[in-house]
């Protein structure tokens, strides 16, 4: 390597000439033989010939079909159980006061309180975790055909690169 400004034969690590002090510039690094795509707003590689993003067809209607009834069975079962847990619960409390059977007087008390809460709050418990059970079952359903969608849009791009 030679000095730019006095001609010196300098080693190729020096950073500055030893006889007139130019600062050297460190050599540009070389580019890489081939570097992976980069990516746009659009979300598609900036080499990628097409410009805008393929568009594929939509697959798997009645799967989302039966994702959209799993969501609606969700909140039809959780809502139900979580009534019928409020109506334990009440009917529970109800059959702690004083009442008649037949010709006697019967006193149920605390027993049957705490029967008729511990019985509607296992149903409320119970109905929410029905409801997040199925709701997160019906999402797995479009996790799985987004994943799918997405790597067809994948193939399409890269097929159109090449």
């Amino acid at each position: 390597m030679k000095c730019p400004v006095c001609n010196a034969e300098l080693p190729p690590t020096a950073k500055f000439c030893g006889s007139c002090g130019t600062t050297l510039a460190p050599p540009p690094p070389s580019a890489p033989e081939q570097a992976w795509p980069v990516m746009n707003a659009m979300n598609a590689p900036s080499n990628y010939a097409g410009g805008a993003l393929p568009t594929v067809q939509k697959k798997y209607k009645v799967l989302r079909f039966i994702a959209v009834l799993m969501k609606v069975f969700a909140f039809l079962a959780g809502g139900i159980l979580v009534i019928a847990g409020v109506v334990m619960f009440i009917a529970g409390a109800a059959a702690s006061s004083r009442g008649s059977v037949g010709n006697t007087s019967v006193d149920f008390g605390p027993t049957a309180f705490l029967g008729g809460a511990l019985t509607g709050l296992l149903m409320l418990v119970y109905g929410v975790f029905v409801f997040i059970f199925l709701y997160a079952y019906a999402e797995w359903m479009y996790v799985f055909m987004d994943i799918e969608e997405n790597t067809r849009v994948t193939n399409e791009m890269l097929s159109g690169r090449r």
